[in-house]
Parts: structure tokens; sequence; C-alpha cells
């Protein structure tokens, strides 16, 4: 019979034999037909492990809702798809190439709408500010903010600043500007968390609708459970300490959705009570 140390030394062999395979793993090739995916993405701040060999793949068109308990990792998962940090361990790909940095294909939407707005520009000019790096003349830039203001419903505060907004209008704005990117993939960070509760249904309709027109593929982190579902193909659910996927759920309602007749449905029902047993039980 082995002794405490030779068994340990045994453990410790076995864990480091699997991290090996896992690092091998996460450097195959990402699944066909992904536009972004992650593979054996582990991400630590100091000592601490924040996400644990996350597998996951998005596909082209697709609108990812990611929920998790607070401090489960969901931001920090949605910076590293953007480039803003790299992974610890891990690969992370986006069209099959190596996600290295942040790059005009992957915009993302952040929850603090009031700081992410310049505001001494005014709405239009903060929503050109991706044709103006293009190096487009000051009136045809103009003329394609007010386009996509027009989508948004804000054509008529234009020429306004963003401190004469509501938050409602200034998240919009917000999404009119990554919008003008053109970007293959909206990733966005608990944007409607602090709005009111009509606020927030009407934008929930505004970027489901948005998204099918554009089949741009989003990335949407919340922690309200029935917004996952209603916006969702698919929902992820996160564990914390560290974070790690615990189930995935193909949503399966059609579109368009109702604010009041989607929620009633039994399968959305079903779903509800389904992720809050699981992140209840975590």
């Amino acid at each position: 019979m082995l002794g405490d140390n030779a068994q340990g030394e045994a453990r410790d062999d076995e864990v480091m034999a699997i991290r090996a395979d896992d690092q091998a793993n996460a450097f195959a090739a990402p699944p066909p037909g992904a536009v972004l995916a992650m593979r054996g993405l582990s991400m630590s701040f100091g000592q601490r492990l924040v996400l644990d060999r996350i597998d996951l793949a998005v596909a082209d068109g697709e609108f990812l809702c990611i929920v998790g308990p607070s401090g489960c990792g969901k931001t920090t998962l949605l910076r590293l798809f953007a480039g803003l940090v790299p992974p610890s361990a891990g690969t992370i790909w986006h069209e099959g190439r190596p996600v290295e940095g942040p790059s005009r294909d992957r915009a993302i939407v952040f929850q603090d709408y009031g700081r992410s707005l310049l505001p001494w520009r005014s709405v239009w000019a903060n929503v050109a500010l991706a044709y103006e790096s293009q190096g487009i003349a000051r009136a045809e830039r103009r003329a394609r903010a007010y386009a996509l203001l027009e989508r948004m419903g804000l054509a008529r505060v234009g020429e306004d600043f963003p401190g004469q907004l509501s938050g409602g209008m200034q998240q919009r704005v917000q999404i009119a500007r990554c919008l003008a990117q053109e970007p293959r993939v909206l990733l966005m960070d608990e944007p409607f968390g602090a709005l009111d509760a009509m606020t927030r249904q009407s934008l929930q309709d505004e970027i489901a609708r948005l998204a099918g027109e554009s089949r741009v593929t989003v990335v949407f982190i919340t922690h309200d459970l029935e917004e996952a579902i209603y916006l969702g193909d698919r929902v992820v659910a996160l564990a914390a300490n560290p974070g790690r996927v615990v189930e995935t759920i193909a949503v399966g309602l059609k579109r368009p959705r109702d604010q009041l007749t989607t929620r009633e449905e039994p399968a959305f029902l079903a779903h509800r009570h389904r992720l809050f047993g699981l992140l209840v039980e975590r």
C-alpha cells in the first residue's frame, strides 16, 4: 500500500496529466460552423481561479444568453470573447481564427451607458465614431449615423447631447454606435440591467428585432432568467467558485416573441423553473 506522500504524489501526477490533456485539446480546431468558440478556457486573477475549463461555441446568427450568480465570471467571459484580456489557459476563436485582441468585427455594449458615450459629442457624432475612424467624409458620416438613429427611433434627438437623454435613449445610442461598426458579433454585458421594467422590455424587443434583421450573432450576459429565456435561442447557465458551465438549454420558442403571451407559455415557465433550480442548487 502506498504511503500518504506517495498517494499525494500520484494524485498530483494525475491532475497534471489531466491539465496537460485539457491544454492539448484547447488548441484543437474550433467546432465547424461556430462564429465564436472557446475550448479549455480558464481564467485566473492572481491565485483566484475565476473560470475553469469552459467549452462554448456560438453559431452564426445565434442569440446566446449567459446567466449565473454574481461572481461566476459572466463579464470576464464576455471580455475574453471581445479580446480585451487574454485567457490564462485555453483558446478562443472568432470565425476559425484565434482571438488575440479586440476587433471591429466584435462590438461590445456595456451596462454603464452613461460612461460609454462621449458627453461632449452630439448623439449623431457619437454614433459616427466608427465612420470617422474609417476616414469617411463628414456629410456621409452624418447621413449614415442618422440612418441608424432612425432605425433606433432616435432621429429626433440626433443633435442633442447624451446628458439630455433618458437612460433608455442613451443605451439605444450606445447600441447604434456599436451597429455602426457593422460587427459580425454583438457582445452585450447586462445592457438593460439599470433600466426600468417598461424601458427594458421595449429594448429587449428592439434588440431581438435588430439581431434578426442584421443576422448579427449576439452573446448576451444577464442575471435575469426571464430576460435570458425571452431573448435567447440557447441559455448557458454558469455556476460560481470557479465559473463553469453546468447546463445549456435550447429555448425553442417561436419568434417573434411577445412580452405577455411568450412569458405565459408552458415551455417558458419550464425553462425558468429549470434554470432557477440549477442556480439555487449552487
